[in-house]
């Protein structure tokens, strides 16, 4: 059963997507989400505060803490290809999120950047510790910074081009993922 405050949450986020968000009042939320408007004030102290917590509860980042400890203790080639998975999957399960976090009211917004940024910081931080692990010899952080940027922005552009296309993408994207992963680990090995 979904709890209240996901209720607000997720008819915020629909609401802030169809309408922007300087353009959606807590009282259109609370009706649509079936709820007294001071219940979204008892969760959260403003709108700016439950914006803050829809960014970063519904990333990537903040809804995967618990697979993010486990693919911490496996290997580190089948975690890159499990997080591979996860983050497709996030993608296809989160299209409005995607939408509002780039729409341009949120692009304009310095302090959604700065937190959005830092929720991709996270992210690759965790790409590099499993890119790091599976290498057999030192390589350059640059370079990991870059196959880690490349595996994000790869598994982005196959999502997106994906939605454009038919439906053929998404059968292909088990082999697609361990592909990216063994090339980018066959490029850091050559790199050495």
């Amino acid at each position: 059963m979904v709890s209240k405050k996901d209720k607000i949450i997720h008819t915020a986020l629909e609401l802030f997507t169809e309408q922007g968000f300087k353009a959606t009042t807590t009282k259109e939320i609370a009706l649509k989400s079936g709820v007294a408007e001071g219940l979204i004030f008892y969760y959260f102290k403003d709108k700016n505060e439950l914006l803050n917590h829809l960014i970063s509860e519904l990333s990537f980042a903040g809804s995967m803490n618990k697979e993010m400890k486990q693919l911490s203790e496996m290997n580190p080639v089948p975690a890159l290809i499990q997080l591979g998975h996860l983050y497709s999957d996030f993608l296809s399960r989160n299209k409005s999120y995607l939408s509002f976090i780039w729409s341009p009211e949120m692009v304009q917004n310095k302090a959604v950047n700065m937190k959005v940024v830092d929720l991709i910081h996270s992210m690759s931080e965790q790409i590099k510790m499993h890119l790091t692990r599976a290498v057999s010899s030192p390589v350059e952080e640059q370079t990991i910074e870059l196959a880690t940027s490349m595996f994000l922005s790869t598994l982005l552009t196959h999502f997106l081009v994906g939605e454009r296309a038919t439906d053929e993408i998404a059968h292909e994207n088990e082999n697609y993922i361990e592909s990216l992963v063994n090339f980018i680990f066959k490029g850091l090995e050559i790199s050495n």
